[in-house]
């Protein structure tokens, strides 16, 4: 049986919609369908493939050590060789790792940005009602005639 055949007829076996994968893994349905139809040149390549290939198997309940040696042979009789490495794992790894960190700063400085809009907004409201306080527009009430009031009833 074929590498694609064989994969799309497991998860079939086990109830699993290809939908379903591609929104657990966020895989998109391109590359899965590129994965089950053995279209392996429409494949990302390299590191991504065995990503690729691991989410779907980690979702359908499949052995991914086991697929993944099973993937290379089918690579290798459609006449691609495998790309990726182990090594390329760890560099994939530490570009996330590189990627997630620079997120995690810019959302940072979003809520510095955020804050310091929100006191600048307050400050304004300060300062208007101060000044229009002053100029007698707006009248505050009096503490103690509000007191005096409720001491007489």
């Amino acid at each position: 049986m074929r590498f694609g055949q064989e994969l799309r007829e497991q998860r079939e076996r086990q109830g699993i919609a290809l939908d379903d994968v591609a929104v657990a893994t966020r895989v998109s349905l391109r590359h899965l369908h590129a994965l089950e139809d053995e279209r392996f040149r429409d494949l990302p390549g390299g590191v991504f493939n065995r990503g690729i290939l691991r989410s779907y198997c980690l979702h359908c309940g499949l052995n991914p050590e086991e697929t993944l040696q099973n993937f290379n042979t089918a690579l290798r009789t459609a006449g691609i060789e495998p790309e990726a490495k182990e090594d390329d794992w760890v560099e994939f790894a530490e570009a996330v790792r590189r990627s997630r960190k620079t997120e995690e700063s810019q959302t940072r400085w979003r809520w510095v940005g955020v804050v310091g809009l929100l006191t600048a907004v307050l400050v304004l409201a300060v300062g208007v009602l101060w000044v229009l306080v002053h100029r007698g527009v707006v009248h505050l009430p009096d503490h103690k005639r509000t007191v005096a009031i409720h001491a007489t009833e």
